[in-house]
């Protein structure tokens, strides 16, 4: 396998800097490059990577076999992106990864995707919501996030940092930590530390995401210190409240962030069915 060019020496080439507007931490550590793109691969070769920045995972692909699409919304990763990998099966797409297509890409593959890549932390919710929502097409996802994003999505009920993305992602994907990673595995360093998180679908959701559970896990973290009698008073009827958590059979007294994700599906289906 060919050996990725250093991102320091790319920058240099191309006469760029990190943009901290775009979050661009580029990933240095070649063994991680290395078993990213080996858990990536394992899953399946049809690939959309997120924000590729200067490609040291796309190559990493590349080299196993994968078809890349590599989705980047700054124009000058873009521009590296097309030269340094000009002539190779790799497609560039300039979009924003929050908004990419990627039901329209799967169609067009006639294929399932695998989602690799590093998240920008100010846009993570806004790509996690995407993979859960696309849980359909998607065989599964290698995802590099901030260290504190991992710890949510696998806290268990009852730790402070169990919430509502924890429950929305577990809900359809099983989640397992491949690796951490230090801030000098980065350049520029970042001040965080970071882990990369795989996502595998569950062969049958413990909820599908639909309005009512929207409703219903939002509220009851809307205020964490509320009860859930209380907490759920914002979705309307007092007394559809009530019904719901008594055909739930869950306490009304108890805190939203004590609830599994068994328990909040249940509550959703009893709010559902007392309209």
């Amino acid at each position: 396998m060919s050996v990725p060019p250093d991102p320091r020496d790319l920058l240099r080439k191309y006469d760029l800097r990190p943009k901290r507007s775009f979050s661009q931490n580029f990933l240095i550590q070649r063994d991680a490059v290395s078993r990213i793109a080996e858990a990536t691969s394992a899953i399946g070769d049809e690939v959309v990577e997120l924000g590729p920045g200067l490609g040291a995972l796309t190559r990493a692909l590349l080299d196993r076999g994968c078809r890349v699409t590599a989705v980047e919304l700054d124009r000058d990763m873009v521009f590296v992106l097309r030269h340094e990998f000009e002539g190779e099966s790799l497609y560039v797409v300039e979009s924003d990864a929050a908004a990419f297509d990627y039901r329209g890409h799967s169609a067009a593959r006639g294929q399932k995707l695998v989602l690799a890549g590093n998240l920008p932390y100010q846009a993570t919710g806004a790509i996690l919501r995407q993979v859960v929502e696309h849980r359909d097409i998607v065989l599964g996802a290698v995802l590099m996030v901030q260290k504190e994003v991992r710890d949510r999505l696998v806290a268990e009920p009852g730790h402070k940092a169990y919430g509502a993305l924890t429950v929305f992602v577990r809900a359809g994907f099983e989640v397992g930590t491949l690796c951490r990673l230090r801030p000098g595995s980065f350049f520029p360093a970042p001040r965080v530390e970071s882990a990369v998180v795989r996502l595998r679908p569950r062969a049958r959701p413990i909820a599908e995401e639909d309005r009512g559970f929207r409703e219903v896990v939002r509220a009851a973290f809307q205020t964490r210190r509320k009860t859930l009698r209380n907490a759920l008073g914002v979705l309307g009827d007092p007394a559809r409240v009530t019904q719901a958590l008594e055909a739930s059979g869950i306490d009304p007294g108890r805190r939203g962030e004590t609830l599994s994700i068994v328990e909040f599906a249940r509550l959703a289906e009893c709010w559902a069915a007392t309209r």
